[in-house]
């Protein structure tokens, strides 16, 4: 949980930094980008195997006794990994590089005015936050708008990444809308993108796991074990991408509903109109 929240901030620091644009000037924007991706970098394998590890019992259920027994052994592996992956980050954070890295960014958002302004820098936060979100907003239904049973997932994976920007935008600047006469409104717009966002997020973690897996599958070496671990795999991959096309098939659904005229009426009096 830890690790998670952990993740989830860097994540939305990230996130500022690039929906944000010009509020930085573009070499302190590259100079963060850089500085809080390596802070990020060392959680991504621990992370992978926590999801796995977490998701053990459910995928053990999903597929038939007979092929559970590459399952055990597979998880094994991944405790194992799981449990190195963990000494290492630990160590790192323990670290007296890790603390530098650290002290560094505090003096630095300790000290805002050591930080390069950008063109955006000195323009109203209201103003500057209809103007962000009603443009991702427009692509998000622009790319949606397209989204059939032929799309390709990578579109689909686009769509997912545009959304939850749109939601990182909206969630960011909260409190500039939510003390205004629309409040109810605009938790209803909210409502509808993160309803979307869950879904494409979910399309996208089943995607993901499932192509870990069978990586995970084809590299795996040896006899009998080997072969047991790939059947599995084979199984329980099967069933990761029929909870896939499942997603899938909601898009269609979950995008009308985030699309519906009264919504799309409000979105575009709350981020286009000022209102």
């Amino acid at each position: 949980e830890f690790l998670h929240d952990y993740r989830v901030a860097l994540r939305k620091i990230r996130s500022v930094l690039s929906l944000f644009d010009g509020v930085y000037s573009p070499a302190e924007t590259s100079r963060l980008k850089a500085g809080f991706s390596g802070l990020m970098a060392p959680t991504g394998a621990l992370r992978d195997l926590d999801v796995h590890l977490l998701d053990r019992d459910d995928h053990a259920a999903s597929i038939p006794a007979d092929l559970q027994s590459g399952l055990g052994m597979m998880f094994g592996r991944f405790a194992s990994e799981r449990e190195r992956a963990f000494e290492a980050l630990a160590e790192r954070l323990r670290s007296d590089s890790y603390a530098a890295e650290i002290g560094e960014f505090e003096d630095l958002f300790a000290n805002p005015d050591r930080l390069e302004r950008g063109k955006e820098a000195g323009r109203p936060s209201g103003e500057f936050a209809r103007a962000r979100i009603w443009k991702r907003y427009r692509k998000v239904r622009k790319i949606a708008a397209r989204i059939d049973d032929e799309t390709p997932d990578e579109r689909v994976h686009e769509l997912r990444i545009q959304c939850k920007k749109l939601r990182y935008l909206i969630e960011f600047f909260a409190p500039v809308f939510e003390g205004g006469e629309r409040k109810d409104a605009f938790r209803a717009v909210l409502k509808r993108v993160k309803r979307f966002q869950g879904n494409l997020g979910r399309f996208n973690d089943y995607s993901v796991q499932r192509g870990a897996l069978l990586d995970f599958a084809a590299r795996i070496e040896g006899g009998t074990r080997a072969e047991n671990i790939r059947r599995s795999v084979g199984a329980l991959a099967e069933v990761l991408h029929g909870n896939q096309l499942v997603e899938r098939a909601r898009v269609a659904s979950n995008f009308a509903e985030f699309d519906a005229p009264e919504v799309r009426a409000e979105a575009e009096r709350i981020f286009k109109g000022g209102g």
